[in-house]
């Protein structure tokens, strides 16, 4: 399944500056309490969901160029950590274009961004600093 959330994830996790602060904990929707080895997932982390989802019409089909609003939400063990994560984040998504196992993303945009304080949930992690970016895509859709 084609998916620009892969594409972006792809971009972040390839990325020196944002996988030398989170490594591969780019999660979709929510982190899980242990990874892959049952090793504790420690903060910082990433995650991110599909907020919405704009397809353009003619008058005979789709324009083939949706639109997904996507947010990535970076939480961390302290304010400067998750804001580290997320200026190094911003400089790889905003304007980023490229294709990822067959998918393109023409251009991803920054829209907003927003800073919280919030309770993990279903983790043994103290509460979090919480910044949520949230980006326009538009990528080819087949």
């Amino acid at each position: 399944m084609k998916s620009p959330e892969a594409v972006l994830r792809t971009a972040l996790v390839t990325n020196t500056a944002v996988s030398s602060l989170v490594g591969a904990k780019v999660f979709p929707v929510q982190a899980p309490v242990k990874d892959h080895l049952g090793n504790a997932v420690n903060l910082p982390f990433v995650t991110w969901r599909r907020t919405g989802i704009r397809r353009e019409q003619t008058l005979k089909n789709p324009m083939g160029i949706p639109r997904v609003t996507l947010d990535f939400s970076v939480y961390g063990a302290t304010y400067d950590q998750a804001r580290d994560v997320a200026d190094a984040m911003r400089l790889v998504l905003d304007g980023y274009g490229g294709t990822s196992d067959n998918t393109t993303v023409e251009q991803a945009s920054l829209e907003n961004e927003t800073d919280d304080f919030v309770s993990l949930a279903g983790a043994e992690l103290p509460p979090a600093y919480q910044i949520t970016q949230t980006y326009d895509v538009w990528w080819q859709e087949s």
